[in-house]
């Protein structure tokens, strides 16, 4: 799970009727023109396929694709095609962890050595919250090049959280020290939630988040039913270095997504997760008191040129081309796929974008184009 671009309560049943999807939301009356945009965008920046979404509150919402999902067959993107959308998924990693604090079941302040087995290159001084705003010292797996290597060479393979963490490289700095951005942290987190909620952590987003509040096109990458029916789109990626994108559609990604696990835990259309950052940042998934930890911004966060600060798996983002407006959200890069999930706090509007190659261009020129049509048609912000 590279960083680079970096840029989920059982309920009792009298409860669950209030977690469910509302009614749709009206479509947004200037969807053409968000669609124009899209293609325009894509299209001007060379991307192969995209899927977005817009929601907000109490106005409509929006979703589109465009561009190709399997390019030797011409096969466009479909609307209920699923993306990996890699470390955004680390907001429902969170957000699982905050629900099992609200009932008490943990602390975010409880060392690690009070859950796990010490293991090397890893201090397990460092607490719940440490991991969940990168401010652990521990590495970031992935920055050994023989992960890289060993997930290419095994891309069918399974792994155990345990096997992820033996590359991990030597710690950063003490719990506390400063911030370094590190998937390592997330797959101790995954360890935890499932020995503290005595199930797999599959089965805990499934239980919480994806089946009480309807979220069907949003599956976990790993576990049961994994992904079910749903298609993949094709992802694209320059594995040998020749400047050609290769399609990794016929490629197994069961090593990419069993690595990172807990990192980037789920796949889902654009569309249900415009849902996902709605709820969550809208207050239906937290408790106040909790969402207000969540976006307790750590600062600064060095090496991250797009994100100003980070909480508990949500990361403050800023963006000249957003006109600078405050955002929070997270952003998922893995090879064949990027994607940027944002919140406006101080409009209610959620956008996703989520493209099936890892040209940075792209993805920022569309979020921008269809930014600036959204901008357009809600005017100033208003006091």
């Amino acid at each position: 799970m590279n960083p680079k671009f970096s840029l989920i309560m059982l309920f009792v049943p009298s409860l669950l009727g209030t977690c469910h999807r509302a009614a749709a939301p009206e479509r947004l009356p200037w969807s053409q023109e968000l669609q124009a945009a899209l293609d325009k965008e894509l299209k001007s920046s060379g991307g192969t396929g995209v899927s977005a979404a817009i929601r907000i509150a109490g106005e409509g919402e929006w979703s589109g694709v465009s561009g190709i999902s399997d390019i030797k067959r011409s096969q466009p993107i479909a609307p209920d095609m699923v993306f990996d959308v890699a470390s955004v998924g680390k907001t429902f990693t969170a957000a699982l962890v905050l629900q099992l604090a609200e009932e008490g079941k943990l602390s975010l302040d409880d060392p690690l050595h009070k859950w796990l087995p010490d293991f090397p290159k890893v201090n397990h001084n460092a607490t719940i919250r440490q991991l969940l705003n990168h401010t652990s010292g521990i590495s970031h797996f992935a920055k050994n090049q023989q992960y890289w290597q060993t997930v290419f060479a095994y891309p069918d393979s399974l792994w155990a959280p345990e096997e992820v963490l033996a590359f991990v490289p030597e710690p950063r700095f003490p719990p506390g020290g400063g911030w370094n951005y590190s998937s390592t942290n997330y797959v101790l987190l995954g360890m935890i939630i499932e020995k503290v909620g005595s199930t797999t952590l599959s089965t805990q987003l499934r239980t919480r988040f994806l089946v009480p509040f309807e979220l069907t096109s949003i599956v976990p990458s790993v576990g049961d039913r994994a992904r079910e029916s749903r298609v993949l789109a094709h992802g694209h990626f320059d594995l040998n270095g020749d400047g050609q994108l290769d399609d990794l559609g016929i490629m197994s990604r069961n090593s990419l997504f069993s690595s990172a696990w807990a990192a980037g835990p789920v796949v889902s259309t654009a569309e249900d997760l415009a849902r996902w950052a709605d709820y969550l940042y809208g207050g239906r998934i937290l408790q106040r008191e909790s969402l207000e930890e969540m976006t307790n911004f750590y600062r600064p966060t060095p090496g991250e040129p797009l994100i100003s600060g980070y909480g508990l798996g949500t990361a403050e983002i800023q963006a000249g081309f957003l006109n600078g407006e405050r955002m929070w959200g997270h952003l998922g890069w893995n090879p064949g796929y990027m994607t940027a999930m944002l919140y406006f706090p101080d409009r209610s509007v959620s956008l996703t974008v989520l493209i099936n190659d890892n040209n940075e261009k792209c993805i920022s020129s569309i979020t921008a184009g269809l930014w600036n049509v959204v901008r357009n048609h809600l005017g100033p912000i208003k006091e």
